[in-house]
């Protein structure tokens, strides 16, 4: 049987070829010691607009939170206006700001949130749900984008009052 040289060549030159592409490789790469800062003082312009531009990044914390506070209020006044309006003149609506309220996001999967969804059938559950409360109104709202990101319209709006204690019950006079 004849042996095959012309594959064991081609294997032998392909194995050396490789063993040089590595010795080369090896010789363009700086030793450890040889790899160093170009500034070691500290008193370069790179690292000075490096620095420069890390501090004058906006705090975009808070420009969320005002966007969604902003987000928040408007669809409560809104919705309180509509529903309650011998009550919400111009100057009670003044006194709903960040500091009147309290709010919440609330999430699809909480014990209360699939409650309420049995009870109210017709609210459709988004990715951005929020419970607002002012005095005696309770406000669910649910947006189809996040509204800390964007100045929106809400996709549902429903609002409830607080009621008297509903076991107390006076009877008329007859």
């Amino acid at each position: 049987m004849r042996t095959p040289i012309f594959p064991i060549l081609i294997y032998s030159l392909m194995f050396l070829s490789s063993e040089v592409w590595a010795q080369d490789a090896k010789k363009g790469k700086p030793l450890p010691e040889e790899e160093t800062e170009v500034h070691k003082d500290g008193q370069s312009l790179d690292k000075e607009y490096y620095e420069y531009y890390f501090k004058t990044l906006p705090n975009t914390d808070v420009l969320e939170k005002e966007k969604l506070e902003y987000n928040l209020i408007r669809s409560l006044k809104l919705e309180l206006r509509k529903r309650d309006p011998e009550k919400m003149n111009p100057e009670e609506l003044k006194k709903i700001n960040a500091g009147s309220v309290r709010y919440e996001r609330v999430f699809e999967d909480s014990i209360w949130m699939r409650g309420i969804r049995k009870q109210l059938g017709h609210l459709k559950f988004k990715d951005y749900m929020f419970v607002i409360v002012y005095d005696k109104y309770y406000c669910f709202i649910s947006y189809e984008m996040n509204p800390a990101r964007y100045i929106q319209e809400p996709y549902q709006v429903q609002l409830i009052f607080k009621k008297e204690n509903p076991f107390t019950s006076t009877l008329p006079q007859p």
